[in-house]
């Protein structure tokens, strides 16, 4: 008798735990413990016994889900580093320790959850990835390419700049009063230069860099000589000599190294390097208007042909700081430009041979800071400045007065995302102060490969 109470309450308690699980008994259960016939408990067990198996398959299911959303994110976290060019991250076990103490009967995911897609990044993430990928960012050094990724960069600049030049041969007797010969000067000059820009990364943190650019140019020198005569008289003679350039430009090859990944809210630093090459043509190898020439005493020393190139080596080290910070990217750039001199042949304007001189260019600091937003998921806008410092160059070993100047620059640009390897960016440069570039437009079109 006593047997049978006991039985009776066992079973009374597992029905009662079926029912708060969510599991239905079936409908002979409760006649068969009313009637207290053992044909009928037998029943009752198997029939708990078939709810446990499917719970505990139940619960089977739920960790291998959990398992391959961890998984998932640990992919994705990996991903996000590879963009960042941050390296790559911790594996699955180390970001969720508790699954190594998952039940050991937690069968391993199946074939098709382990080659399940990587699911898509968060908003926040994807527009992060997408200001990073933006043109003027990636003039900083602010972006690295993935280990074993090749980028093919097509680029279009435009360049205008324009200079007034005066000088005076004579002398002043008065102030207003002059007597001799005024010279006015207004260069414009156009420059547009296509370029292919190659970048691959070596490793997570470290990217190997190429440009090969070529230089079509064109120059119109405007100048009006004014002649005081000591009789009260004048003379204005106008002339626009022009020249015109198009040839391979100075060809450059770089590298970036990425120091840290950003965690724990610290600013992402990368390490630049660019050495620039002379393979364009040199400002003191075109030939120059002589006094030989007609007009020559006006004109002389003005260039017949625009140079492709500086003529000069230089080496370009740079720090880039980049700062994540809701809803955009702070950035900023140090750089140095370090010119090496040389010997070069200096044209003569009275028509005589060349002379050589030791030349040297001014080394250069400039430095850079703006900000980065995304506006949707394809389309990103930054806004920068950039102030540039020119130190004095040397001829023939003796500092040349007046060579030193300062000026800057106002950037912004736009980023839109074409597909999921390709991107246009378009950048505008305004700039500010009498030795700055009137204006700059660069398009580039970077594609993933």
């Amino acid at each position: 008798m006593r047997t049978d109470t006991r039985r009776r309450r066992r079973a009374t308690a597992a029905a009662a735990l079926l029912a708060a699980t969510g599991f239905a008994l079936p409908a002979a259960a409760a006649p068969a413990e009313a009637a207290g016939d053992g044909a009928s408990l037998e029943q009752l067990r198997a029939s708990i016994a078939r709810a446990e198996a499917r719970l505990e398959k139940t619960r089977a299911e739920l960790d291998h889900e959990r398992a391959e959303l961890d998984r998932q994110g640990a992919l994705l976290d990996a991903e996000m580093r590879r963009i960042r060019g941050a390296g790559p991250g911790p594996t699955v076990a180390a970001q969720n320790p508790a699954d190594a103490t998952a039940p050991a009967d937690t069968a391993p995911p199946s074939a098709e959850q382990t080659s399940a897609p990587i699911t898509e990044p968060k908003p926040k993430e994807r527009r992060e990835a997408r200001v990073l990928q933006t043109s003027p960012l990636q003039s900083v050094g602010g972006v690295l390419t993935p280990r074993g990724t090749l980028v093919i960069d097509p680029s279009l600049e435009y360049d205008y700049s324009a200079e007034d030049q005066l000088s005076l041969n004579g002398f002043t007797i008065l102030p207003g009063i002059t007597f001799g010969q005024l010279l006015l000067a207004r260069v414009r000059q156009s420059v547009i230069t296509p370029a292919l820009t190659l970048r691959y990364g070596l490793t997570d943190r470290l990217e190997l860099s190429a440009k090969i650019p070529f230089v079509y140019a064109y120059q119109e020198t405007v100048t009006q000589s004014i002649l005081q005569q000591s009789g009260g008289g004048t003379t204005v003679n106008v002339l626009a000599p022009s020249a015109h350039a198009a040839g391979l430009g100075d060809i450059q090859f770089g590298a970036s190294y990425q120091f840290n990944s950003g965690a724990d809210g610290m600013p992402i630093l990368v390490g630049n390097a660019i050495f620039k090459t002379a393979t364009g043509t040199s400002p003191f190898s075109v030939p120059v208007y002589t006094t030989n020439d007609p007009n020559g005493g006006i004109i002389s020393g003005i260039q017949k042909k625009v140079p492709t190139g500086t003529g000069f080596y230089s080496l370009e080290p740079s720090l880039t700081v980049l700062y994540p910070t809701a809803p955009g990217i702070l950035f900023a750039n140090l750089l140095y430009i370090h010119n090496f001199g040389r010997t070069v042949e200096v044209q003569d304007p009275g028509g005589g041979p060349p002379i050589p001189a030791d030349a040297k260019p001014g080394d250069a600091v400039a430095a850079t800071f703006g900000i980065g937003f995304a506006l949707n998921d394809q389309t990103t806008f930054t806004l920068s400045y950039q102030q540039e410092h020119v130190f004095g160059a040397t001829f023939n070993h003796a500092a040349v007065k007046g060579s030193s100047y300062d000026f800057g620059t106002f950037n912004f640009g736009v980023g839109y995302q074409l597909s999921k390897s390709t991107t246009i960016n378009l950048g505008v440069g305004i700039g500010a102060g009498p030795n700055a570039p009137v204006a700059k437009v660069l398009i580039d079109v970077p594609i993933r490969f």
